[in-house]
């Protein structure tokens, strides 16, 4: 019972996450097409466009990042799955579960510090004036989700083992 509403957590944050990500993107689309579009129509490009596009790049960054932890489809460099058996290969992928939280923790709390940095010293974007720290607030709670959404993985069933060690019978 309480795995089914982890699991539920974690994939509702994470569609909650990829949603604002989405969000973020097309506005980072449609700011950079108007401002390029603007610039060279009227020559009166978009005040604040660049800061506009950094900051929603953190945003889609680090919230769309849980989508892929969550689909296990981060970078996987599968060299030994073809010489060890389907246990030692579920192991493996347990394994990589966990070292994924402990450097998504480690990230985490290194973030902190210069968040805290850009609060105390009133760090402010050049064109918007935008305070730094509320950027850091969105990567800090980006990258929290990311980690809530690689601890749902640990109690979620492994995939099916690929058959014959590495074919997936996918197109490559």
């Amino acid at each position: 019972m309480a795995t089914a509403s982890l699991e539920t957590f974690s994939t509702r944050l994470k569609n909650a996450q990829v949603r604002l990500a989405m969000i973020a993107l097309v506005i980072m689309m449609c700011s950079t097409c108007t401002d390029v579009a603007l610039r060279f129509l009227f020559n009166r490009p978009i005040h604040g466009a660049y800061d506009i596009v950094e900051a929603c790049l953190v945003v889609f960054v680090f919230h769309g990042m849980s989508a892929s932890f969550f689909a296990r489809k981060n970078i996987v460099i599968d060299v030994i799955d073809s010489m060890i058996g389907v246990r030692a290969e579920r192991l493996l992928v347990r394994l990589s579960d966990v070292v994924s939280i402990a450097l998504l923790v480690l990230v985490t709390t290194a973030m902190i510090a210069p968040a805290l940095q850009a609060y105390d010293y009133g760090d402010r974007k050049l064109e918007l004036g935008l305070q730094v720290w509320v950027l850091w607030i969105f990567a800090i709670v980006g990258i929290v989700g990311t980690t809530l959404s690689a601890f749902g993985l640990l109690f979620r069933p492994l995939p099916p083992p690929r058959a014959a060690h590495g074919e997936t019978g996918e197109p490559a």
